[in-house]
């Protein structure tokens, strides 16, 4: 049952709010596969094709939106070449353009607020060994993309924060906490270092590289980024193959144009770019591309307005999240490998192909799987026959059915985990977005396999969205029920709907619409200023 209450004549004090509530985030991992197709006689070794080299992606600039409530789209296309082995050398071949589309849901996310959306490459690779077929040769390259996602909500708005000549006991009042969203950007630079070898090599390839041991120093015009890159590549000199460990140290500074101010927060997301080796003479040069995307923040507080006991005021309800915490976690996979331990063996690229987070009473519940590729080189291992004098020719027939292969053998293998996150304050109600940097893998020989330990770093955000009710002035005159509006280009109901102090769907009702309606510039529509509180008859 509800009650009409009194048109009350109320002098408002008020402030006007402007800033950018960073409503949501998450991150968006997508992959899909591209066809290579190469007419070129091939190098081999042992019957197989020489892997590809240099695979490298590039992506252009995303265009994403909001399609409806808690759903957002992005589109974008992606180019790329790689680095083909033939039996006349490395030549280099591209892939056209691959256009992609994909939708996403992203709870808080509504039509009139905007979309920020950073997209990135990082996962590359061959899926299988290619197809022959007619002297031609197949290649199926998996591309895995990363799109960092942020809801942002522009506020504009003009809230009562008191009220003169009404008694404090008639008036509720709340604190707004918002985070607001300063700025973002990326930074990219290239990490190069150079390995001599005694002979030319024949070919060279990078299978997996990350970083280590990455910090900044955020100074008043520029961040200051270091640590240490770590490549693994596939080598081939001579008759001899190998996997080597590349490190280099590096100290980049960035400029920054958003100074560091009191209150200020960043968040980096550092990740792999390109990342590609060229063989010059006797040295091969490796060339990684690092990528880091930064975002700004601040915690507001303003205290308002948000009822006055037994008046007839004009609200605005805002969704604004409740940051709980960021909790980061290094995660150690264990994985058994079914074979003994190796001359040489190293991790490739690692990348998702699943994640989730169930947020609980208390903790965070996350689990996935994960998939890598493992080169090796067999070990050597003592065949009867060898080093024992058991007649003519036996040490040599059994030397040679031991040849080595010249380049590493790959397997692909995944692991699944499940780890529990301890967060104060968390339940089944919150939000999270989860971000993850892939480290070093080791390798650890045992009686009969070898086990490989993965390192990982996990970091994940949780908030709360919370309805908040404030207070503000009314826009026309009073007594007035009702006002016909005629919708300007760019209108929304949730932009409507503040300028009156109604909540969208109130508007939707009264004019038959969906909430994510699009709306004609001209249109008129109505918009309801009967106000009612529930209570008591």
């Amino acid at each position: 049952m509800s009650r009409r209450l009194k048109k009350e004549k109320i002098d408002l004090l008020t402030t006007d709010l402007y800033y950018k509530v960073l409503v949501g985030e998450s991150v968006l991992r997508f992959s899909f596969t591209v066809d290579l197709l190469v007419e070129d006689e091939p190098a081999r070794e042992e019957g197989r094709v020489f892997p590809l080299s240099n695979i490298v992606a590039e992506i252009s600039p995303i265009v994403g939106g909001i399609v409806e409530k808690d759903k957002i789209s992005i589109q974008g296309s992606l180019t790329g070449k790689a680095v083909f082995y033939g039996k006349e050398g490395a030549k280099e071949y591209a892939w056209p353009e691959e256009e992609f589309y994909r939708e996403a849901e992203l709870k808080g996310a509504l039509p009139g607020m905007e979309l920020s959306a950073r997209g990135r490459v990082v996962f590359t690779g061959e899926e299988n060994s290619p197809l022959e077929a007619e002297g031609k040769l197949l290649y199926q390259l998996k591309i895995e993309i990363e799109v960092l996602l942020a809801v942002i909500d522009l506020q504009q708005l003009t809230v009562a924060v008191g009220a003169k000549d009404i008694a404090p006991e008639r008036v509720s009042r709340a604190v707004l906490a918002v985070e607001e969203l300063v700025a973002e950007n990326a930074f990219q630079f290239d990490v190069t270092k150079e390995t001599g070898f005694a002979e030319v090599p024949q070919y060279a390839g990078i299978v997996n590289c990350y970083l280590q041991d990455f910090s900044y120093e955020w100074g008043r015009q520029s961040i200051g980024l270091k640590g240490e890159l770590v490549i693994t590549a596939s080598v081939l000199v001579g008759e001899k193959g190998s996997l080597q460990e590349i490190r280099q140290q590096f100290n980049h500074e960035a400029s920054f144009p958003e100074q560091r101010e009191e209150g200020f927060k960043i968040s980096l997301f550092p990740s792999i770019g390109r990342a590609v080796c060229n063989i010059d003479e006797k040295n091969v040069l490796y060339q990684v591309n690092i990528d880091v995307f930064a975002r700004v923040t601040r915690s507001i507080q303003q205290e308002v307005i948000s009822d006055i006991e037994g008046a007839a005021v004009k609200k605005e309800y805002l969704l604004l999240p409740k940051t709980l915490g960021i909790v980061k976690e290094p995660l150690e996979l264990v994985q058994k490998l079914a074979f003994s331990y190796p001359r040489d063996i190293a991790a490739g690229f690692t990348r998702f192909q699943s994640l989730a987070v169930s947020p609980q009473e208390d903790r965070l519940s996350v689990s996935g799987q994960l998939e890598k590729k493992v080169y090796y080189l067999p070990a050597a291992e003592r065949l009867p026959g060898i080093g024992e004098e058991e007649g003519p020719g036996t040490a040599l027939e059994t030397a040679a059915e031991m040849a080595e292969p010249v380049l590493p053998r790959v397997i692909k293998v995944e692991d699944d985990f499940l780890s529990d996150l301890y967060l104060p304050g968390s339940g089944p109600e919150v939000e999270t977005a989860a971000y993850f940097q892939p480290q070093g893998t080791e390798y650890v020989p045992t009686e009969s396999d070898t086990l490989q330990i993965s390192h990982l770093l996990l970091e994940i955000k949780a908030w709360q969205v919370q309805e908040v009710a404030v207070v503000v002035p009314s826009r026309v005159p009073a007594g007035t029920s009702m006002v016909i509006y005629a919708v300007k280009a760019g209108d929304t109901l949730l932009r409507i709907g503040r300028a009156y102090g109604l909540k969208p769907e109130v508007i939707a009702l009264a004019n038959s619409l969906e909430e994510d309606a699009d709306l004609e510039a001209g249109r008129r529509i109505l918009i309801p200023l009967m106000f009612q509180e529930d209570g008591p008859g």
